[in-house]
């Protein structure tokens, strides 16, 4: 398992320490500045619950995090906590596309570097999208070639030593077409030289 206890630990130990990573930051203030009091947070693929920490701490009422690890759901339930917002959130451990039909609908709907780890794209896409009643955040590699190659060696190294675990650079024209098929239109984004960061709104 790329996500377990070690791995999840280093990275909750650079998030106390150091905040946020930039694109993910990039990601919270471009939902924060406009305007999150009294909206509701579905976030899949959470981690140690970044994103959830900053959106509750400007307004939001109520978090819901979705993780296929159950690594970084403990990590979050322990760092929520420590920080007085258990009452706040709920947790559900899983695959997010076999989740979603029991999940209710939220404002804000965010997958931060989770588009990049599933095979079936448009499944996870179309499941997330129709959840998200007005807005939709994502972190998601560039679609650029040196980035294909570079997932590609990943890919094969993860193969020789018989893991499992893939990433993926799905196209981005197609991930926003399906956005766009939900009402969904892009009004921020943001690249890196790995990322971009999105938000798309319902209008």
């Amino acid at each position: 398992m790329v996500f377990d206890e070690e791995s999840v630990r280093r990275e909750l130990l650079f998030y106390e320490r150091d905040g946020a990573d930039d694109t993910t930051q990039w990601l919270v203030d471009a939902i924060r500045g406009r305007g999150v009091h009294g909206l509701s947070l579905l976030d899949i693929g959470g981690g140690v619950g970044a994103i959830q920490h900053s959106l509750l701490a400007s307004g939001v009422t109520h978090a819901t995090h979705v993780d296929g690890s159950s690594a970084y759901l403990e990590a979050a339930r322990r760092l929520a906590k420590q920080r007085q917002l258990s009452d706040q959130i709920e947790w559900h451990h899983g695959d997010f596309v076999d989740i979603a039909p029991r999940l209710t609908p939220s404002d804000i709907v965010t997958l931060d570097r989770v588009i990049c780890c599933y095979d079936n794209m448009p499944a996870l896409v179309n499941a997330s999208a129709r959840l998200a009643g007005r807005y939709y955040g994502m972190v998601l590699p560039r679609d650029t070639w040196w980035l294909r190659l570079g997932h590609s060696l990943v890919n094969f190294v993860q193969r020789l030593f018989k893991h499992p675990f893939r990433v993926f650079v799905h196209p981005v024209a197609e991930v926003e077409a399906i956005l766009e098929q939900h009402g969904l239109h892009k009004i921020f984004q943001r690249r890196s030289f790995m990322w971009q960061v999105a938000l798309f709104a319902k209008q």
